[in-house]
This record gives structure tokens, sequence and C-alpha cells, in this order.
């Protein structure tokens, strides 16, 4: 049924979208050289992408898409060669905006990911701010990649934009299967956004209720709703990226049980995304200190991070110009646990999962985009004979 009803909007826009009037979008591509041996060279090459598309059909009404793409080790099938690939369309959306008393007014609706919380979509469409978000989110999956919380599913949203106020507040439903019984679920969530001089918040709160159809004796039933789930997320800057010294924060969660039955899933502290940065200016000179409890289903879709507890110390400048070109210089230093998690900060067996991580990068601008190319040296890999240990991630993103 939903693959029927994807195909029906696919065939109603696309008059729309080929009598489109502007079109803007971007794409991004990363390359992740990965040695999987510790003493022989023996590499895998994987490739993520994403490309996003927006057509302005007209002052108010404008339809965006967006896909990603993942490959499999295309090293040992050969670059030119068939390679399992995977490939989603993560977004079709419509929106309409109309300005009257003194609110701009937005109504959109959409199938698949939708302005998730921490890709700052949401706030600098609607306020019109830079990107503030931390250098170690860079995200070539667009949509697809990991976030604080995944608005996702079919629904719609209705969204007010004050006039004159950098404030942005808006009403979402949607319905998915995103639980741990991978049943149907209605979700509600509310969404607020501002962009003062000191202040960039977004933040979204919701409930989700799963659609139950059997009861606990598994008896069918109408309809079910004995479980309620509180959701959030919060992706927050306090300062700005000129103050010379600020703090960046992403925190949220997905299931919280505030009505539970015996199906409902229980809050686990592995389940929390959590990250602070304080970030520090000195001249030409930065330091980012990011310490982090990410679940892993998220880390497996961030490639400059190894595992889900961590701390990490960016030393950079982004103000180095040769000839033509601007770019920016530095190098990571990590130590991070595998499969641990915040309340693991206190087991005393934590340090025997520790890992130490090298990373030097450097930023190129080149061709109207940006080039980043960063290698991950992990010693502690190395004095084990583990492999994983030597990775060279090389991406590039462009606004079309």
């Amino acid at each position: 049924m939903k693959r029927k009803i994807s195909a029906l909007l696919i065939l109603m826009l696309s008059p729309a979208i080929f009598a489109a009037t502007f079109f803007s979008g971007e794409a991004g591509i990363l390359s992740n050289f990965i040695n999987t041996k510790a003493k022989s060279f023996d590499p895998s090459l994987t490739f993520d992408a994403f490309f996003s598309g927006r057509f302005t059909l007209s002052e108010s009404l404008s339809v965006r898409s967006e896909f990603s793409m993942q490959t499999d080790d295309t090293y040992s099938s050969g670059l030119l060669s068939e390679t399992d690939s995977i490939f989603r369309i993560d977004e079709l959306s419509a929106t309409y905006i109309k300005s009257f008393g003194g609110f701009s007014h937005d109504l959109n609706f959409f199938m698949g990911f939708f302005e998730s919380v921490g890709t700052q979509q949401f706030i600098r469409r609607r306020l019109g701010v830079e990107n503030y978000s931390s250098p170690l989110l860079e995200n070539y999956l667009g949509l697809n990649g990991a976030s604080v919380y995944s608005l996702y599913g079919y629904g719609g949203g209705y969204t007010i934009t004050f006039n004159d106020k950098p404030v942005s507040t808006g009403l979402f439903i949607s319905k998915n299967s995103e639980n741990s019984e991978d049943v149907p679920q209605l979700n509600f969530d509310l969404r607020l956004a501002a962009a003062y001089r000191y202040l960039t918040l977004d933040l979204l709160a919701g409930l989700g209720a799963p659609l139950y159809t059997k009861d606990e004796n598994n008896n069918d039933v109408v309809l079910l709703i004995d479980t309620l789930y509180f959701h959030t997320g919060i992706d927050v800057l306090l300062g700005n990226k000129y103050s010379p010294a600020s703090l960046y924060a992403q925190c949220g969660f997905e299931y919280l049980p505030v009505k539970s039955s015996s199906k409902a899933k229980d809050f686990d502290m592995a389940d929390v995304y959590l990250l602070v940065e304080p970030r520090f200016a000195a001249k030409q000179t930065k330091l980012y200190i990011t310490v982090y409890s990410i679940p892993e289903d998220k880390i497996k879709k961030m490639p400059f991070f190894n595992d889900t507890l961590g701390l990490n110390l960016n030393i950079f400048s982004d103000s180095f110009h040769a000839k033509n070109y601007d770019f920016s210089a530095g190098v990571n230093w990590m130590v991070s646990f595998e499969e641990k998690n915040i309340s693991d900060i206190a087991d005393t067996k934590l340090f025997d999962a520790m890992n130490i991580t090298v990373a030097p990068f450097l930023k190129l601008k080149i061709l109207d985009g940006e080039m980043t190319m960063l290698f991950q040296a992990i010693p502690t890999k190395i004095a084990e004979n583990e492999g994983n240990a030597l990775k060279l991630h090389i991406g590039y993103k462009k606004e079309l």
C-alpha cells in the first residue's frame, strides 16, 4: 500500500517538477579507504553519497526530494565491476508558504525523513542561520545520516515564523513503524527554533503511540493504544561562531515510556544521544573539545567516529590561504571506548575497551564546493595487531 501511495505521489508531482521555475540542491560523495588487516595490505573501498533537490514552482509552493546511496567494498569486486549497493529515496515533500498577520505560515506534507533534529535544516530554512554544527558530524548520507532525532514517516506539519523576531514554532503529525515491535506508530511533535545573537536553538518534543491490533492475550482488536513514548531532540549553540568561547550541544532520545504495557520498550542509556562541545578561539587557532555518547546504530552512519563513547580534541585553523584557495587544517586527538555509553563511566573495566585515534585533516574550497580529507590512525589497534587501524576518508560537497 505504501509503495502505491509513493508511486501515486510521484506521478502527481511529475508535471509540476518538470514545469519548475527554479531549482536548488546539494550533492555529496565520500570515499572510505580502510586497511582491514593488521599485518598485510588488504584494503576495502566503500562510498557514501547523497543528492537533494528543491523545485520552486511558485512564490508559495515548492517540492523537495532526496536520495542516498551506500556501496559495498568496490576494491575487492573491482571499481568498474558490479557492486552491491543500498539505494533509498529519503525524502519526498511539498511545502506551501504564505505570509499574513505578521507571520510566515508553512504547510508541509512529507514521506520519508523531514528536517530531522541535528541536520539544522529546519532552523536554516526558516531563520536563515549559517551552519554551526560540529566538524565531527560531517555527513555524506544527507537525511539518511545520523541525527539526534529523526522526523520520519508519512505525515504533515504546520509552522509559523515570526516576521519581527527570529523564532519559529510548529506542530508535526506522522506515522511510521520505528519502534521495537515494528508496528505502526502515531507521533505528535512540537518544535521550537530560535536564532538570537548568543543563542541558536532547535528543539523538538513529542509523544509516540504504537497502534496495536492485538491485546496482551494475542486476541485481535480493532485498535489498542496502551503505550506512550516520550521522545525529544535538541540542537543548541550558546554563543556564536565568532565568539572567543561558546558551547555546542546535542541531546536526545526516542523511547521514554510515560505509559507502559507489557510490550513497552524499557528506557536504556545506550539509546541516549549526547554530544557536548566547548569551543575556544584565539586569533587564527581554534580548539573544540567534544565529549560524546552516541547509540551504536547512529555511530555506524558517522564516518569520523569509531566508538560509541569518547572524548575528542580538535585543534585547527580555518584561515589558511594559498594562491586562490582557502582551506582549513588541523588534527583530532580522540580517546574512545568500544560498546560503552555514558552510564559506563564509573565502570572499572572501562579502559579495557579504550582506543586512541590520531586524525589529521584538510578542508579545501574548490570548484564552488568543499573537499574534506581526513586520515585516521588508531595506535591501540596497531599495537594489538588488529585490523581497521588505518583509514582514509575523502569527501566532496557542493551546493547546486
